[in-house]
């Protein structure tokens, strides 16, 4: 072994997993610094923004100066300073308080959109319960309007503005990413907050979509971290394959670079790791996940009572409408795989015909899911309030005595089919170490239009990752996924 390979697994071994990388800088204080005081003149300058916009579509309404002194002024401030808040807070459901996590424009458009529009119906909702009369039409949509375009014209600036300030005060490191694999594109999406990830440098790669540039073969690996100023060289390769990099890493490079090796520890994803030293060696210890704690299943326990409270005329409601659409049962059993492999019926509104599972064999060739899912946008087998109920995520509301039951959570990894699970790779098995759940990580990021690699990747995240505050996070963001139907088919 080289010393360049010595020095390459010392420093590997006394980092934890390799994800948590060196301690912050002074830069990377700065940068925090900035992102939590910028995070506050965002929040600041929405909800001044939105209610500025609903009182500029009041003057617009009501400029007649006869019948300005005729409304009731005080209500019409109430909504527009309450919409304000709402928005604010659906805003942050989507992450979009976090300025250093990356976001689409496409998507900080959609959260916009959905944000201000489940915001203005919650309002006026809370409005007509606190006894306020009806408002005008006109004046709540093109408040909206209003609203809408303000926010989209001020967080583009406040974005390019805040990456000016910051590039400034607090550059950050640049990292390159050796191996175009599932690890690789993972640590990429973690590494992103705190580091400038310049792409990946790999001989090829078997992902469909990578996020981020392949920037050449490892041959020229030397080349890159000098074209790209690479401050860190984070290494995803399996075992097998990092005798190519080592003979790089042999020769040195023409700049200082921090060489980091991430294990790959796939099958262990879901357990903690910590670093112990015994007799001058180090070693990497697992510290199993914790349970599910008391805390998650009381607010299970609480929650679901509430809502199967309010929901049970809705319930009845849908149980007609489906024996009144079309023959069969109303409920509809299949066999799911929850914690640990074990096997339980799963709930649902029947959605489908009653000859569904005879006909899809028939359907195999029309599918549209990747990996060991099936799904098709415009199932033959649907009924039409089925369809429906799909649209809304309504077929889903038996599962609630699931989890009542303690086979499921409100979130966690959806429960997937056995025969699924006997196509799952080694890795992919580690999304069964959690309770499934309602919703998840995958609902709130796009359900069906989410890959299946993509989805596991997720619930890993989720479950290595789990804290009270993110499931009331996760739940927060399915309102506004639900309500736009996301990803729904």
């Amino acid at each position: 072994m080289s010393t360049a390979q010595l020095h390459l697994e010392d420093d590997t071994w006394s980092r934890q997993s390799g994800a948590m990388l060196a301690g912050r800088s002074d830069a990377m204080q700065r940068k925090q610094i900035l992102s939590t005081v910028a995070g506050l003149v965002l929040v600041v300058g929405d909800v001044a923004l939105v209610t500025g916009a609903f009182m500029l579509a009041y003057m617009a309404r009501f400029s007649n100066e006869e019948t300005l002194p005729m409304l009731s002024l005080d209500r019409y401030v109430r909504l527009a300073v309450l919409e304000g808040l709402l928005t604010v807070a659906f805003l942050a459901t989507h992450g979009l308080y976090d300025l250093e996590r990356p976001h689409a424009w496409p998507l900080r458009f959609r959260a916009i959109v959905s944000s201000s529009a489940t915001a203005l119906v919650l309002a006026v909702t809370a409005s007509y319960f606190l006894g306020d009369q009806a408002f005008s039409r006109l004046w709540l949509a093109s408040g909206w309007a209003f609203a809408v375009f303000g926010l989209v014209i001020w967080r583009a600036l406040g974005h390019h503005l805040y990456e000016a300030v910051r590039d400034a005060f607090a550059p950050s490191s640049r990292a390159l990413i050796v191996g175009a694999n599932a690890l690789g594109l993972e640590l990429a999406d973690e590494l992103r907050a705190t580091y400038r990830v310049v792409g990946f440098v790999d001989n090829g790669s078997d992902l469909a979509h990578l996020e981020l540039p392949l920037l050449g073969p490892i041959a020229q690996l030397e080349e890159l971290v000098q074209a790209y100023a690479v401050d860190e060289l984070i290494i995803a390769l399996p075992g097998s394959r990092r005798e190519q990099v080592s003979r790089v890493i042999a020769r040195g490079f023409r700049r200082h670079v921090h060489v980091k090796l991430v294990p790959d520890l796939h099958d262990l994803l879901p357990d903690r790791v910590e670093v112990h030293q015994l007799g001058g060696r180090r070693y990497i210890g697992f510290v199993p996940a914790a349970g599910v704690s008391w805390a998650k299943r009381a607010l299970d326990v609480v929650l679901v009572c509430a809502g199967l409270l309010v929901a049970a005329p809705v319930l009845l409601a849908i149980a007609l409408a489906i024996k009144l659409d079309s023959p069969g049962p109303v409920f509809y059993r299949q066999l799911r795989v929850g914690k640990n492999g074990r096997h339980f019926w799963i709930m649902k509104f029947r959605s489908m015909c009653a000859d569904a599972e005879s006909r899809l064999g028939a359907l195999r060739t029309n599918n549209e899911a990747t990996g060991p899912l099936f799904k098709i946008r415009r199932d033959p087998r649907i009924t039409r309030v089925g369809a429906i109920l799909r649209r809304w995520s309504l077929d889903e509301l038996p599962q609630l005595f699931n989890v009542l039951r303690g086979d499921m959570s409100l979130v966690g990894p959806r429960p997937p089919i056995p025969s699924e699970v006997e196509q799952y790779e080694d890795w992919q098995l580690g999304r069964l170490r959690a309770v499934p759940g309602l919703t998840g990580l995958w609902q709130v990021s796009g359900r069906s239009e989410v890959p299946f690699h993509d989805m596991v990747r997720l619930d890993l995240h989720y479950i290595r990752n789990w804290s009270l505050g993110l499931d009331l996070e996760i739940l927060l963001r399915t309102v506004p996924a639900v309500l736009t139907n996301r990803g729904a088919y």
